[in-house]
Formats: structure tokens, C-alpha cells, sequence
């Protein structure tokens, strides 16, 4: 049985990325955690075998090992199986699951060894591929700078990302030298490699690899190779970087730039960057940049991006940008938060707002928030604040929801307002609501 993968916090971060517009190279740690890739592979490797195979099921506890990220027993279990059957067709792939278990462990040495005695045992192994990358990889931690030289020197730009990453952990210095190179103009590097090498000057932070991607986010002609090193400066640049964010978050005629910028900020924890998000939520001559700076100001889900977005939303003329301070508003489980939704809903002056925070107030379906909603239709003499209400009911899977719009359907004095509470309830497939339409049509 396939076990279910743990997902991390770095899998967040990538997904905050795509919202951000950025398409960004992620490298993992090669010594924690195993990659739907890995584990769809060792599966499809079990499940093309003889199932009935004594071994083979042997094997299949391996990678259930594997699954649940066992890896010292995993190991166990793949040497056992090499012990046990050392003429088995399938001995390389143990072999190789048995490297990369130690590999998980920081066994990198054992794991070596493990690879070189399937790459000499076994040269016509279908593992073989793999295990040169696996080797790779680790050549890195064993100190192998040789074979890491070697295939940067080769054209192979897959195994070029992964001969980059294992030279940073041999050598940072030479490693963000050897980015240098790739990202001059004439180098014949493939974008993705580039994006790989930048990327990985982001997670090996130091005086030169900051400087690198300050002077990437400046001067980079390639867009899309700017905003990567925009990303990654927000992920661990000091004040430089601060500043130089706040420079680019400013430049509305180059907009997936500025929005990078805006991302890389929230990845910041100083004053400064927070301040800078704020300025830009309050006062960009861009309704988009304002509209994003607040999205992320609400997803910081601090107190004082409450205070923020409350003076924001006080001050501010334009209905765009208020219905945007309603939605992060909305995405914080701050009580004042959830108090002006409220407040929005029952009194504010534009229909438009109040229709917009209803919705928000639906969306949260609590028991008592549906009570203030139903209330709010008792009193509410505004039709098209009504018809917002009917489809906050419509959206919650709560009873009182339900029996408010068939109270509507059966008695609301507006005709208009009937016809849609009994639209709403057709849409439910509940029991209860069919009971009650069937009855209306006797």
C-alpha cells in the first residue's frame, strides 16, 4: 500500500510563489523527506513485478519503508534482500533503494558505495541513470569535486543542475564563481539551468551570493530571470535587499516585476519591509499594486495588519479597493477582523461593499454568523442586499440556513425574493429542501 507523502511547509511557499506570478526552480534538502517522484517511481517499479515473487514481496516491504520515510529500517531491509538474494534480476534496484535510504540518513560514504558496486556489478542496469545522478548528488558531501567538474564540463544541462547544488555544499565560492558563468550573456546555458543556478545562490546565502542576486534583480535582462532573483532575495537579503525591493515594488511599467517584489517583501520579517508593503497598500498610483500589497498585508495574519487594513479601509474612496480590503479582512481569524465584516454588511453606505462583505461573512458559515446574517435579512430593506444574503444562505450547510429560505420561499413579501430562495433550494439535493419544494407544488 502507498503510503500517504507529509507535505511541507516548502510546498506553501511554492504554492505563495505561483499566486505571485513567479515560476521558481526548488531544490530540496537531500537528506530529509522522499518526493512523490521518487516514491510514484519505486512504486511503478514494484507494481511491473512478479507480484508472486517471494522477493519481490520482500521488496514491496522495502519501499512501504521507504513510504513512511523509515529509512533505517528501509536500509535493513534492502540489505537483507541483497543477502538473501544476490542472483535476484532485480538485486540493482535494491541496490540503489538501498543508497538512497542511507543517503536520507547522511550516510553519504555508504551510500557511495553502494552506487559504485551497482554501476561496476551491474553496467547494464536499467538503475543505472540514476544512480550516476544519485552519485552526483552526494559528490558534494563525499568531497568528490572531480566528478562534479566533470559534468559541469558536459552538456548534459539536467545533470548540470544537480553537479551545481552538490558543488555548493563542496564549495560555495567556486560554486556562485561557476553561476557567474552561466549567466553571462553568451553562455549557452538553457533557461532552466539558469533558473536552477540562481536559485540555488538563494538558498546558500553569503556576502557574494547576496551581492550576485542584487545585481540579477537590477540588471537581468531576462524577466523571468529577474523575478527569480527578486524571490529569492526576499527569502534572506538584509537592508540592501530591502531597499532595493522597495525600488522595484515602485516601477509600475514593469507590473510582474513590481508584484515579484511585493511577494519577496512578505518574506521578510524586518520593520522596514513590512512598512515598505504598507506604503505601497496605501499610496501606488497602481490600483493593481495597491490590490495585491493588501492581499499579502491580510495574509500575514498579524494584529497589526488589522490596525492596517482597518485604517486603510476608512480612509480609502475607491470601492476596488475596498472590496479588496474586505477579502483580507476576511482570511483573518482576528475578532476585530470578523467585527468591521460585520459592521460593512449592516451599515456601510455602498451596496457594493456590503454585498462584498456578506459574501465574505457567508463564506465563514459559523452558526452564529449565519443568526447575524438572518437577522440582517429581517431588517434589510435593500433588494439587492437581499438577493446577497439568499446566497450566503444558499452557500451554508447549516439547518438554520436552509429553513431561513424556505421561511423566504414560502412567505417573503417580495415576489423576486421568493423565486430565488426557491432556485437556491432546488441547488441543494437535500432531502429536507426537495420535501419542501414538492410540497409547494401541490
Amino acid at each position: 500500500m502507498i503510503r500517504t507523502i507529509k507535505y511541507r511547509s516548502l510546498l506553501t511557499l511554492a504554492f505563495a510563489a505561483v499566486l505571485a506570478g513567479l515560476f521558481v526552480f526548488f531544490t530540496t534538502d537531500n537528506n530529509r523527506g522522499v518526493t512523490a517522484q521518487d516514491l510514484n517511481k519505486l512504486n511503478r517499479f514494484v507494481q511491473s513485478s512478479n507480484a508472486s515473487d517471494t522477493a519481490m514481496r520482500a521488496f514491496s516491504d522495502g519501499r512501504d519503508l521507504i513510504a513512511d520515510e523509515n529509512w533505517d529500517r528501509a536500509a535493513k531491509r534492502f540489505r537483507d534482500f541483497i543477502s538473501e538474494y544476490p542472483k535476484h534480476k532485480d538485486v540493482d534496484a535494491a541496490y540503489y533503494w538501498l543508497a538512497f535510504a542511507l543517503k536520507k540518513q547522511g550516510k553519504h560514504g555508504e551510500a557511495a558505495q553502494q552506487l559504485d558496486r551497482l554501476m561496476r556489478e551491474h553496467p547494464r542496469s536499467n538503475w543505472m541513470d540514476d544512480a550516476r545522478a544519485m552519485k552526483l548528488e552526494i559528490a558534494g558531501a563525499v568531497g568528490n569535486t572531480r566528478a562534479i567538474q566533470a559534468e559541469l564540463d558536459k552538456d548534459d544541462q539536467e545533470m548540470k543542475m544537480i553537479a551545481l547544488q552538490s558543488l555548493f555544499q563542496a564549495d560555495s565560492e567556486r560554486a556562485a564563481t561557476m553561476v557567474g558563468e552561466i549567466l553571462k550573456p553568451d553562455s549557452k546555458a538553457s533557461r532552466r539551468l539558469k533558473e536552477a543556478a540562481i536559485s540555488l545562490l538563494g538558498q546558500h546565502h553569503n556576502a557574494k551570493t547576496s551581492a550576485m542576486l542584487i545585481e540579477l534583480a537590477r540588471n537581468q535582462a531576462d524577466p523571468k530571470l529577474r523575478r527569480t532573483a527578486v524571490f529569492w532575495l526576499g527569502q534572506g537579503g538584509g537592508e540592501n535587499a530591502v531597499k532595493l525591493l522597495e525600488e522595484l515594488a515602485a516601477k509600475t511599467d514593469d507590473v510582474e516585476t513590481a508584484k515579484a517584489a511585493l511577494f519577496a517583501l512578505t518574506q521578510n520579517n524586518s520593520a522596514r519591509a513590512r512598512l515598505v508593503l504598507l506604503n505601497v497598500a496605501r499610496s501606488s498610483p497602481s490600483v493593481e499594486m495597491r490590490k495585491q500589497a493588501i492581499f499579502w498585508l491580510g495574509q500575514r495574519g498579524q494584529d497589526a495588519a488589522v490596525d492596517d487594513l482597518l485604517q486603510i479601509y476608512e480612509s480609502e474612496q475607491n470601492v476596488e479597493i475596498k472590496k479588496q480590503v474586505l477579502f483580507a479582512l476576511s482570511q483573518n481569524s482576528n475578532p476585530r477582523a470578523q467585527a468591521k465584516l460585520l459592521e460593512v454588511a449592516r451599515n456601510d453606505s455602498n451596496v457594493e461593499t456590503r454585498q462584498q462583505a456578506i459574501f465574505w461573512l457567508g463564506q465563514r458559515g459559523d452558526e452564529q454568523t449565519i443568526a447575524t446574517l438572518i437577522q440582517m435579512y429581517d431588517a434589510e430593506k435593500n433588494n439587492e442586499v437581499k438577493d446577497k444574503l439568499i446566497f450566503a444562505f444558499s452557500q451554508s450547510n447549516k439547518k438554520s440556513a436552509m429553513q431561513k429560505l424556505m421561511q423566504i420561499a414560502r412567505s417573503d413579501a417580495s415576489v423576486e425574493m421568493r423565486k430565488k430562495a426557491v432556485f437556491w433550494l432546488g441547488q441543494k439535493r437535500d432531502p429536507e429542501a426537495t420535501k419542501f419544494l414538492e410540497e409547494i407544488l401541490k
